[in-house]
């Protein structure tokens, strides 16, 4: 009897605990958008649907 409310806490816990990490990451991605660590030039980049953007600057 103990047992199941232990497990049935612990398992709704994890489900807690996994939902507010997934939760959190779409409402933060959807308001700040999405940036990736680009470790070529070690800068965070704004990922683009129609490429990189080109500035002119990495070829010089």
């Amino acid at each position: 009897m103990v047992a199941e409310l232990v497990l049935s806490f612990a398992l709704g816990f994890v489900v807690l605990v996994a939902a507010s990490y997934v939760g959190t990451t779409m409402a933060l991605r959807g308001f700040f958008g999405r940036e990736y660590y680009n470790p070529e030039n070690r800068q965070f980049t704004i990922s683009t649907t129609d490429g990189p953007r080109e500035t002119g600057d990495e070829n010089q």
